[in-house]
């Protein structure tokens, strides 16, 4: 199983920057734009998931795919 912790996140998101030639900041803004609508989903099985995995707050970027990360079976 692969996990991520905070440093490899910000990697990755330095990364994904570079590779579409935006900035951090943009990448971290389109991330939490997505994370913010998978919270707000009108279905209840995904809301329900959504807090099962970060409760009743909005994660940033780096915990998402920290948090996410553990899920992940390879």
């Amino acid at each position: 199983m692969i996990k991520f912790n905070k440093r490899d996140s910000k990697k990755m998101l330095k990364e994904v920057a570079r590779l579409r030639g935006v900035s951090v900041a943009e990448v971290r803004g389109e991330m939490q734009l997505a994370i913010e609508e998978a919270r707000n989903n009108p279905d209840a099985e995904k809301q329900a998931e959504f807090q099962r995995l970060f409760g009743n707050k909005t994660p940033t970027p780096e915990e998402f795919i920290c948090i996410t990360s553990k899920k992940l079976k390879f």
